[in-house]
């Protein structure tokens, strides 16, 4: 197929920017696996305007319906590269498509950040998770610990109360990083057990993670025996399928993006949590303003090259 626009991503950017684009008519597809990427795995969302209180998954597919509204083509599908060719690009797929647009929008966002422990691999799916909205029942009434100290380990701590008999939470620093609510929420939970200036070096276990070591030790030892370890320690772009489009980025691998939302490279643009826009922010409304902000200047360079 050929389009005016490829949009890879499927999440708050990748839809938004495909809402924008089917209003100024722009022959477009979304290139994604799985509606919402890490949006989707929120436990509650409640500063997104117009929803008090939502669960990602939902906002999804409230973001989903709005874009097949406009008759939105989604390709489940997952890019492997992006080639500049005969004055566009052709983009190549996990599952052997190839396809070809004028343009490019690269929303892909970011993905779990891992401990890079020795036994980490081994164990997810057997106590190890990065996503306590889609594991947290497999947990029902049994002991288990989060690593990290922002927003996404405080609310994956409170979720996991809500079904775990206990939750340790494993901050590496001496204090939280995430938004007051969130904290005093934690804070205010004697479900959650709270351990600061310590990290995981060990996990151990036979079939399944039956320990955690920790770092330093705590009331006296320096192992905990939980049934699982959700991992919480922040994210990173991902951009490194395309290190061949040789796009600018900072220096922790964001892409770098003008005021509209475009790249380094001309035809393409990039926008959501992969950009170093919006002010790091890096938030589901944030990625919506870029997707829309991208979709305009797209949409502005299609008409001065027709």
């Amino acid at each position: 197929m050929n389009y005016d626009l490829l949009i890879i991503g499927s999440g708050p950017a990748g839809y938004s920017a495909s809402i924008y684009a089917s209003r100024y008519k722009i022959k477009h597809a979304i290139l994604g696996e799985i509606p919402g990427g890490l949006m989707a795995e929120a436990h509650k969302v409640c500063n997104f305007p117009s929803e008090i209180e939502i669960n990602g998954f939902d906002l999804t597919m409230k973001m989903k319906a709005h874009a097949d509204s406009f008759g939105t083509e989604m390709i489940m599908d997952r890019a492997t590269s992006v080639e500049r060719k005969d004055g566009g690009f052709v983009i190549k797929t996990i599952g052997g498509k190839e396809l070809s647009a004028k343009t490019v929008l690269l929303a892909t966002g970011t993905v779990h950040r891992h401990l890079d422990l020795p036994e980490e691999g081994r164990f997810v799916g057997h106590g190890v998770s990065y996503c306590a909205t889609c594991d947290a029942m497999f947990f029902k009434d049994k002991i288990v610990a989060v690593v990290g100290g922002g927003n996404s380990a405080l609310t994956a701590a409170l979720y996991l109360a809500e079904v775990a008999e206990k939750v340790y939470l494993i901050v590496r620093g001496d204090k939280f990083k995430g938004e007051t609510v969130w904290v005093d929420a934690v804070n205010s939970n004697s479900k959650i057990e709270v351990i600061f200036n310590n990290n995981i070096i060990k996990l151990e276990g036979a079939d399944k993670l039956e320990t955690i070591k920790l770092s330093q030790p705590y009331n006296n030892v320096d192992e905990l025996s939980v049934s699982g370890l959700f991992i919480e320690v922040g994210s990173r772009p991902d951009a490194s399928w395309f290190g061949n489009l040789s796009l600018d980025l900072d220096d922790f691998g964001y892409i770098k993006v003008s005021p509209s939302q475009s790249t380094s490279q001309e035809g393409i643009w990039a926008a959501g949590d992969i950009t170093n826009s919006s002010g790091g922010l890096r938030q589901i409304i944030t990625a919506c303003a870029e997707g829309s902000i991208a979709a305009f200047g797209i949409f502005q360079y299609l008409q001065k090259n027709k």
